[in-house]
């Protein structure tokens, strides 16, 4: 897949029509409620006021609009979710709703989401060459978007070998299961990404004899070629 396809599959992925100004049932009571966003300065100051109430915050950057989901269509409720795109396309979006009583974080997911309508949200970010997708749940007694750990992430990319290097057997990177060939085909198939330096996540790595071991980005990203790089 091309980098400029996988760009705009995520820029138009639910095709988000951000908003300063609405009027929507959030509550479920069947009466709608007038939504008014007003940013304040480019430091991601801003004031949300539903009818007669008013919910002051910072996202960091400036603020252009919010968006009304269905985050689980089972329950009467309709949320807002005030987005930011961040210093450099970084999305971020708080999600908040109303009960009638006073406005509520829900949590703040960032980069791009899919409500599924069913309570659960998916939200994808970009990892270099990869995407990583995380899955939030609804927890319906705290109404808050909790996210779903996972041990690893799938990846999914090919590559070519251009210079050897090893995979392991788990990620102590003690015991060596080969070293791939080169000009070998290989298929990065999940991550560890739990380091906070990119560059130490471990990598499971399909070789071309069906070998499966693991690798530390930092260790063979030079060395294979094929990668959807991008910012």
């Amino acid at each position: 897949m091309e980098i400029l396809s996988i760009l705009l599959m995520f820029l138009f992925a639910q095709n988000f029509q951000f908003v300063r100004q609405a009027e929507a049932d959030l509550n479920g009571d069947g009466t709608s409620e007038s939504i008014t966003l007003t940013s304040t300065d480019e430091l991601g100051n801003f004031t949300l006021k539903v009818g007669n109430f008013e919910l002051k915050g910072n996202l960091g950057d400036t603020v252009d609009g919010f968006v009304i989901v269905d985050v689980d269509s089972s329950d009467p409720y309709r949320e807002i979710g005030i987005h930011t795109p961040g210093p450099s396309d970084d999305d971020v979006f708080l999600m908040l709703w109303f009960n009638g009583r006073e406005i509520r974080t829900m949590g703040i997911l960032s980069r791009w989401p899919s409500f599924q309508g069913n309570g659960i949200v998916y939200v994808d970010d970009w990892m270099g060459f990869w995407i990583k997708r995380e899955k939030y749940v609804l927890n319906k007694n705290s109404r808050l978007l909790d996210r779903v750990p996972q041990e690893l992430y799938y990846v999914g990319v090919e590559a070519t070998v251009k210079k050897s290097f090893p995979i392991y057997r788990s990620r102590n990177g003690l015991q060596s299961i080969a070293n791939l060939r080169e000009g070998s085909k290989i298929l990065i198939f999940a991550c560890d990404p739990q380091d906070t330096n990119y560059l130490n996540h471990w990598y499971l790595v399909k070789s071309e004899s069906g070998l499966l071991g693991w690798a530390k980005l930092g260790n063979f990203m030079e060395k294979v070629q094929g990668l959807p790089w991008a910012d």
